[in-house]
């Protein structure tokens, strides 16, 4: 299975806790991780993250010229808990070994619960990428809409929108369909004002031309598993806490979640690494 994520100094160690849940739920399985880190992360940290990702994983650093997504987070100060570096994940494609050809991006904010064997057997059906749509932003002209949507002709306002934390990508279509070119063109246009600037740009990137997956694979609600509304976390495969307050902070909610990140965190000597 091959997996990417994309980070910077400040998100290494949650990075370094995704890749061990993704160890824990799928033993035994060979893993593949193509990552990008900006220059910032330093080799201690990328040394911890090798661990962290257990002994069937192999880790490569795909080597990018960021200049082009040097482009503003946006203007919405609710959304500027947002790192520049979720703009990397728009390069990872193009930089991809030709014998790469199904990829799953996952946000760094994520916790992976179960087997991901699933997402790698799927029919895309000649899709460049496969998302859940987002719960809270459900259509195109939600939360005040992508920005240009109503310059843009070719665009139905009401079609759903998906939520870029979690991407199945099939890497020769993405290419085809150039939805690294066309984000990035669009983000050009639109960083300035865009709510979520990637995801808005892949929305844009792909409209019409994507494939909706079930909400496990990106759950976004994944409160409703904690044990105290009588759920479990595995009922989901990838939970991902989106927002401004993450499991790592104090005014994270006390519960399964937090007590999954830090367990993760305080294996494998990442306490040692990253700190508490």
């Amino acid at each position: 299975m091959d997996l990417t994520l994309t980070f910077d100094a400040a998100y290494a160690a949650h990075a370094a806790v995704v890749v061990s849940t993704v160890a824990e739920s799928n033993p035994g399985q060979p893993l593949r991780y193509w990552l990008i880190a900006a220059d910032d992360v330093p080799a201690s940290s990328r040394a911890a993250l090798a661990r962290a990702a257990g002994p069937h994983a192999s880790i490569e650093y795909l080597k990018v010229d960021t200049s082009s997504v040097d482009l503003p987070k946006g203007n919405d100060p609710v959304m500027a808990y947002l790192s520049p570096a979720m703009y990397l994940r728009l390069l990872v494609p193009a930089a991809l070994p030709p014998e790469v050809e199904r990829l799953l991006y996952i946000d760094c904010d994520t916790l992976c619960t179960n087997s991901l064997q699933p997402l790698f057997e799927l029919d895309m059906g000649g899709v460049p990428l496969a998302a859940v749509r987002d719960p809270f932003n459900r259509r195109l002209y939600d939360m005040g809409g992508i920005p240009g949507l109503g310059t843009y002709e070719h665009l139905d306002p009401r079609k759903d929108y998906f939520n870029s934390g979690v991407l199945l990508i099939d890497v020769p279509r993405w290419k085809e369909c150039e939805v690294s070119e066309k984000s990035l063109a669009y983000l050009v246009r639109h960083a300035h004002e865009s709510r979520y600037p990637d995801q808005d740009a892949l929305n844009y990137a792909t409209y019409d031309n994507w494939l909706r997956l079930p909400h496990r694979w990106n759950d976004l609600m994944a409160w409703r598993l904690e044990p105290e509304f009588g759920g479990k976390l595995s009922d989901s495969a990838i939970l991902h806490m989106a927002g401004p307050v993450k499991p790592w902070q104090p005014g994270f909610p006390k519960g399964a979640r937090r007590d999954m990140y830090w367990r993760h965190r305080r294996s494998g000597g990442l306490t040692r690494t990253f700190g508490r």
